[in-house]
């Protein structure tokens, strides 16, 4: 036999042995391992047997070299289908070569989809790709199409902004995690994994899905090696999720960090003689972050070269060519910004060039995908400033700056309506568009832009989030309601004011008494909805009970899911006649109504302007008030420095405390009283006129109540009997429950002299055996006695409570303050227990503990303490503190309470505790006048 027919024989042999005896990954490419093994096969024998055109005899050696190389790829065979993983044995789906080539055509699609943005290209490819998933687990290449999938899937959520898709993503990143692996595979899908944690994070704020996203983001880069051209996509994506702990935290550190990896992954690209764009774009925005923050214009030039040269490679079309064409534009106009700060009249090329990028970005971006609102937020900016700009340029005003101003107004209104924008940025560009419209005098439009911002409050803190989260999201919008109050009144329309006061503030104290609202009226005119309300309700509030795991996917979409629907069944209901205002705030009228007993008065500080909302019978108004919210926080800091000093002279911190009370007096009470001398001249009830306050920003942290200065009549209390009210719908809650039976009023006295790991307080069992003395029915829970688990239980079971214990205060958690039980260090008797309480109608609950009415500046419009926690749980009246308060002062100003109350309910007269309280405060301002600090902290909130 010639040489040429033995050399097939021979390669017949050694495809035979390859394809029967290599992995999936080699096979696969060539079409399957089965067809081209047995070719091999059929070869070798041909050449064997001298058949067709293989004529003559092989040498001794070539059959039995055959023979043996078919028991090995037999034996492989046989080897791997015993070596098959558990996964695939129990996937009925198993079939790894399909799996490869459904995720060759989703490729495709996706290079398809790309050019034509044609979403059912899209979905065809995402079907794909959940295919070649389904059909490769416990497969090598099963982590490589588990990330393809993400990677599609999160592309639709850019898209389509649908959060389905991130849970669906997560929710494959994670599944495909928990059967481990290692190597590069797994790190790039841990990349994909990071990104879709941390833009679910950006849309909806869970605090778990950034820890998990940075930490996704760190072991991807720890398994992609350097070598690897994933590598610098690994460090953009992390340094992306570093930028949303840094906007969390605000912590430049962590911005840093961010910095740091995203120009690791540009200098790797550089080093390779190319350039990726998404990198370059990526880190100029950084840089824009950074420059802002430091003012270091340096950072700011870098910023604007490399979004020119994230540009470069591009062309119009491509993915991420609106967003270079906008993050350059952000660059620009902060360079301006910057600029005119060290320049009064600083050149507009920067300004005028980044309008001109936006208006291309805007041009390139679908009118209907989400980014297009971050580039319609970059416009405004920008346009507003040349707006600014021209205005001031010009004489009397000039032409120039409105035209600029009224496309920033339209700009930023389209951003803020934009059906499929996340809520965050809708936030953003409403409160750009109010800006815009308040600064040019054009209330009207700042009002409708407030009122668009009130409406996305509650999907702020989305109720698929855990408390924690919804806190630290309101929280980082505080003064909006104020701000829109204001502008409302600029309006001259001060019912508008009342109705943004309402539902700008108290957004958790609202969604609460939602739950809790009468339905009465609605089971007899519509029992359907009644019980569909009913059975909703349930579901809600167990949802908020759950403590789910992090990453507990099926509770956080049926938490979300359960809102919708509540959203809906509430607009059903009030479309009813009659029904307007069931489970919201109160309409005008019972406003009115309610003024009968007193004035409401809302403090309102604002940027814009500052005034008292007078809620009166006659009417809603509003009074001038000559105070700023940077004088309002100074006076806060000023009481808070007395308050805390340890050194330095006792009267130096009276005297401060006194001057704080002084300038509330002259700035606040004084034109209230002023306006409502009328009112309170025809007052013919017994006792003085009664006032309710409510208090904004930091207003909310000072004692009114306790306004006034030395001596004399100038002073609240000698005018007034002062309450509190967080919101006036709380108020109206309260009021309702009047009506409800009348329940024993044997109290319930919780003290703690003794507390593990806290301070005595010698005076908690006095008062306690003050309540039982005047209240012999009083029943004592104290010392081990006194747990979390008891007093919960024992609450529904008395009218009166009264707490004399620690408490510890969380500024950045206010719901997880609460008060020191026996048990604390194990469970805190926190303010989210409380307020998860539903008691009915309880009448009292007296908090003889420290700052039981605060809470930290910035949720201060949300009123998270523990005062609102009892009101919130049905107690009509609560008597609280601002401050810590001394062991010896508590108990005789509980004493001096106790027993007004005791007295009214002896002679069978309403129980009124907030005139109980101001006797009380007046009797021991009496014994310690020069020392307010003792007793301006009481106060009282309720009816």
């Amino acid at each position: 036999m010639s040489d040429w027919p033995l050399a097939i024989g021979v390669l017949g042999t050694l495809t035979m042995l390859f394809f029967f005896c290599a992995g999936d990954r080699f096979t696969g490419v060539m079409g399957g391992r089965t067809p081209w093994g047995i070719f091999g096969f059929v070869v070798s024998q041909m050449v064997e047997k001298g058949i067709w055109i293989f004529p003559g005899s092989t040498p001794a050696w070539y059959g039995p070299s055959t023979y043996v190389s078919a028991m090995v790829a037999g034996f492989a065979g046989f080897a791997r289908l015993q070596l098959t993983t558990p996964e695939q044995r129990a996937n009925p789906e198993n079939d790894p070569l399909s799996a490869n080539e459904h995720a060759a055509t989703a490729e495709e699609r996706l290079r398809s989809y790309a050019v034509s943005d044609d979403l059912a290209v899209l979905d065809r490819a995402v079907d794909d790709f959940r295919t070649a998933t389904r059909r490769s687990v416990g497969h090598g290449s099963h982590l490589v199409h588990v990330c393809s999938l993400i990677r599609a899937v999160r592309m639709r959520y850019e898209r389509l902004g649908r959060l389905q898709d991130l849970d669906e993503a997560i929710e494959a990143g994670e599944r495909a995690d928990r059967a481990r692996g290692a190597g590069q595979a797994r790190g790039r899908m841990l990349c994909q994994l990071s990104t879709a944690l941390r833009l679910r994070y950006d849309h909806l704020g869970a605090a778990d899905d950034l820890a998990r996203a940075v930490a996704a983001g760190r072991e991807a880069v720890r398994l992609v090696p350097s070598r690897s051209p994933h590598f610098p996509g690994t460090c953009g994506q992390l340094g992306a999720a570093l930028h949303s702990a840094f906007l969390r935290t605000d912590d430049m550190a962590v911005l840093e960090q961010a910095v740091a990896q995203v120009s690791a992954a540009v200098e790797w690209s550089d080093a390779r003689g190319y350039r990726r764009a998404a990198d370059r774009a990526t880190l100029c925005y950084l840089l824009v972050q950074r420059g802002k923050r430091t003012g270091d214009l340096v950072d700011i030039d870098r910023a604007v070269q490399l979004g020119r040269e994230a540009l470069e490679p591009l062309a119009p079309g491509e993915a991420l060519f609106a967003t270079c064409l906008s993050n350059l534009g952000l660059a620009l106009r902060t360079r301006h910004g910057l600029r005119a700060g060290a320049d009064r009249k600083p050149p507009t090329e920067d300004l005028d060039e980044a309008i001109s990028l936006s208006e291309r970005a805007l041009g390139t971006a679908p009118a209907d995908a989400p980014e297009r609102a971050v580039y319609q937020v970059v416009a405004a900016l920008a346009l507003r400033d040349r707006g600014r700009y021209d205005t001031s340029r010009t004489a009397g005003g000039g032409s120039a700056g409105p035209g600029k101003l009224d496309l920033a107004l339209d700009a930023a209104r389209a951003a803020a309506t934009h059906p499929r924008a996340d809520v965050p940025t809708r936030m953003r560009a409403g409160l750009l568009w109010s800006d815009i419209a308040a600064s040019a005098a054009r209330y009207q439009d700042a009002v409708t832009a407030f009122e668009t911002v009130i409406a996305l409050l509650p999907r702020l803190a989305g109720r698929e989030l855990r408390r924690a989260d919804q806190e630290d999201r309101l929280g980082r919008y505080t003064g909006i309601a104020a701000d829109a109050a204001a502008c409302a009144l600029s309006e001259g329309a001060p019912e508008r004011a009342v109705a943004m006061l309402e539902l700008g503030r108290g957004v958790l104290l609202s969604r609460e008494l939602d739950l809790r609202a009468d339905i009465g009226e609605l089971r007899a005119r519509k029992p359907s909805l009644a019980r569909e309300f009913e059975e909703l309700r349930v579901a809600l509030a167990e949802g908020r009970a759950e403590r789910p795991a992090a990453g507990a996917a099926d509770s956080r979409s049926r938490r979300r899911e359960e809102g919708e629907r509540w959203d809906v069944l509430l607009r059903e209901i009030r479309s009813l006649d009659g029904l307007a205002d069931f489970a919201g705030p109160p309409s005008p009228q019972r406003l009115l109504a309610g003024a009968a007993e007193g004035a409401v008065v809302y403090l309102n500080v604002s940027r814009y302007r500052s005034d008292a909302v007078i809620i009166a019978p006659d009417g809603i108004r509003s009074v001038p008030l000559r105070v700023t919210p940077d004088e309002a926080a100074h006076q806060q800091r000023t009481l808070d420095a007395a308050l805390d000093a340890r050194d330095g002279e006792e009267a130096e911190r009276a005297a401060a405390v006194h001057e704080v009370l002084g300038w509330l007096w002259d700035t606040l009470a004084e034109p209230v009283l002023n306006a409502l001398k009328d009112l309170h001249g025809a007052h013919r009830g017994p006792g003085l006129p009664r006032v309710w306050w409510v208090p904004t920003g930091s207003l909310a942290l000072l004692p009114v109540h306790a306004a006034g200065h030395r001596g004399g009549t100038r002073s609240l209390l000698d005018r007034v009997i002062s309450s509190y009210t967080p919101t006036v719908r709380s108020l109206a809650t309260a009021r309702a429950a009047r009506a409800a039976p009348a329940r024993p009023r044997a109290p319930l006295a919780v003290t703690m002299s003794s507390t593990p790991g806290a301070g005595p307080l010698s005076g908690a069992e006095a008062e306690a055996r003050m309540v039982q003395g005047l209240f012999p029915g009083t029943v004592r829970l104290t010392g081990a006695d006194a747990t979390r688990e008891r007093v919960l239980s024992a609450l529904p079971h008395h009218a009166w409570a009264h707490f004399a214990c620690h408490t510890a205060t969380d500024p950045g958690v206010p719901s997880r303050s609460g008060l020191l039980l026996h048990d604390h260090r194990r469970h805190l008797l926190t303010v989210e227990d409380v307020s998860a309480l539903d008691l009915g109608s309880p009448e009292l609950a007296y908090l003889s503990s420290c700052d039981t009415a605060r809470t930290a500046p910035r949720h201060a419009d949300e009123a998270i303490h523990l005062a609102s926690a009892f009101q919130l749980a049905g107690y009509r009246q609560v008597i609280a503190t601002l401050w810590r308060v001394e062991d010896e002062v508590s108990s005789v100003f509980a004493e001096k309470v106790y027993a007004e109350l005791a007295e009214a309910v002896r002679s069978d007269a309403p129980v009124d505790a907030a005139a109980a309280v101001r006797r009380a405060t007046l009797a021991v301002r009496e014994l310690c006048p020069n020392r307010p600090q003792f007793w301006a902290s009481y106060l009282h909130v309720g009816c």
